[in-house]
């Protein structure tokens, strides 16, 4: 799929991530490397193989065809974006730029001749934008770590227009009001347990970088997680590290506090 095609629905975004091609490759197209910043997955390593994608809590898992397998260049699949909805593709480039670094770019979208569609595309892109921060710093400080997972959504009922003031909201629960990309953090008192490094920030989005009580990494999002959904707070952690068992008392923590912090958004 490419900007040419003038079916194309397109969002891009791309990212300079430490590393060579080959390590690289191994954090964005196999089962273990995928799992270790984003979600599991099983991939056939080879175009025309079958991969999956397991996506819970946030949605459904998704059954996908590879469609593109360079190593360590290009890999692209594609997935059913819903029963009236044309295929969602989804293409990774990987490019060396000198001095032990590469630029990851991600192109999601689908071919349709009609409009209707624009909104799941940038949705879909803006959950790229976020997760592509989350591979930076996993290749930075965690690469080539296996990681536990912990997976949270709670719903707010809130319009999508409110995102900025659900936002704010998180960060005062965290903590973390008005702290730049590179403060330190630690949660207060009432929340669960959790220092370290503020990582990448943006509208509506915080990635935490934690030492304590593990090595970790905490991306919390404001974010309607399918196009017309109302918004929820979301959280996608991924523990290096830990002990058996951390991972899921940790998504037990973390459910119990954000769900009973719901008043405190408002309705």
């Amino acid at each position: 799929m490419t900007e040419d095609d003038p079916t194309a629905r397109l969002s891009s975004h791309e990212i300079t991530v430490p590393g060579t091609p080959d390590e690289v490759w191994r954090a964005i197209a196999t089962g273990p490397g995928h799992a270790a910043w984003l979600f599991p997955a099983d991939i056939d390593p080879a175009a025309g193989g079958a991969m999956t994608v397991r996506r819970e809590p946030y949605g459904e898992t998704a059954h996908a065809t590879v469609t593109d397998w360079d190593p360590p260049h290009r890999f692209g699949y594609e997935e059913s974006a819903g029963p009236d909805a044309p295929p969602l593709a989804t293409e990774f480039l990987v490019e060396a730029a000198g001095g032990g670094s590469c630029v990851v770019r991600v192109v999601n979208g689908l071919r349709h001749d009609g409009g209707g569609w624009e909104d799941l595309v940038e949705r879909a892109g803006e959950g790229w934008r976020m997760s592509l921060t989350v591979l930076r710093a996993y290749l930075t400080h965690f690469a080539g770590r296996p990681a536990g997972s912990v997976g949270v959504l709670v719903g707010l009922g809130l319009p999508a227009a409110q995102r900025p003031r659900a936002a704010a909201v998180l960060d005062r629960l965290l903590g973390i009001t008005a702290a730049p990309a590179g403060a330190a953090f630690r949660t207060p008192a009432g929340a669960p347990e959790l220092a370290g490094t503020v990582e990448d920030r943006s509208p509506g989005y915080v990635l935490l970088r934690a030492a304590e009580p593990y090595p970790a990494l905490y991306a919390f999002s404001c974010f309607p997680m399918a196009p017309g959904a109302p918004l929820s707070v979301n959280l996608l952690a991924r523990l290096y590290g830990a002990p058996p068992g951390a991972a899921a008392r940790e998504e037990g923590r973390w459910r119990t506090w954000l769900t009973g912090a719901r008043p405190a958004f408002g309705n």
